[in-house]
């Protein structure tokens, strides 16, 4: 009889140390499903890689040997020991890992409840599955209701009415910080979707600048574009001297 599992790290469960170690790269999904899909114990397999989390939602055989399977591909494509990351593995199947799944594209998971950002992902990362063929009717099925769940916690209770993301988050505590933003100097460390939508929010704000510092500089110059400035994250501590943010 197949069984639903999920297995993953998150924010809730490890260091953002260890968050970072775990993260995958975008364009190698489709190698890293199609990877799982060849472990021994695993039919069907979604993959959720986000800032906050590395979730892994699998149709297999038998709950054991899923486990088993899920941890040695994080550790084969992360090039970490298992021992550095089992034991903030968050692990649930069946009617848990539907309602755990459910919870996450509600955004009940996130660093900020209620944010939308996470059902979008929810979504990306099904349609990533479809497009491998790495899906069929169980976790088809578990992610379409997911969907659903999320948008009607969205659309019918109020978990959303203020703050929408991480990023949006971010802005309203410096807001509260320094006042307007309008007019002020605003360096972002970092280049990924999180950073991404800190600079729109602090551009609609009207900020007189925004300095992208980030560990690899052509990422920084990417999101930069014409509109802002860029450097190295070692130009931070000299960034500092000279924004108000």
């Amino acid at each position: 009889m197949s069984t639903v599992v999920a297995i993953g790290v998150t924010h809730r469960s490890a260091p953002l140390s260890l968050l970072e170690r775990l993260a995958l790269d975008p364009a190698l999904l489709e190698k890293h499903l199609h990877d799982l899909l060849a472990r021994e114990h695993i039919n069907e397999a979604v993959v959720l890689s986000t800032c906050n989390r590395l979730e892994i939602f699998v149709g297999a055989e038998r709950f054991h040997g899923a486990y088993r399977d899920v941890r040695d591909f994080i550790s084969d494509i992360t090039f970490l020991p298992p021992d550095e990351f089992a034991d903030h593995l968050e692990v649930t199947h069946d009617g848990d890992a539907v309602r755990h799944l459910f919870s996450v594209a509600a955004g009940l998971e996130s660093v900020v409840v209620g944010e939308h950002e996470i059902l979008g992902q929810v979504r990306d990362a099904w349609t990533a599955a479809q497009e491998a063929g790495a899906v069929g009717a169980s976790l088809n099925l578990l992610f379409r209701h997911a969907l659903e769940v999320g948008k009607r916690a969205r659309t019918e209770t109020d978990i959303a009415r203020h703050v929408t993301s991480v990023s949006h988050a971010a802005v309203i505590m410096a807001d509260d910080h320094v006042g307007s933003l309008a007019g002020r100097s605003v360096a972002v460390v970092g280049a990924g979707s999180m950073a991404r939508g800190v600079v729109d929010f602090v551009t609609a704000r009207e900020a007189a600048s925004v300095t992208i510092l980030n560990r690899t500089p052509d990422n920084a110059r990417e999101l930069a574009g014409d509109a802002h400035r860029w450097g190295p994250l070692e130009d931070l501590p000299a960034r500092l001297a000279d924004t108000d943010v």
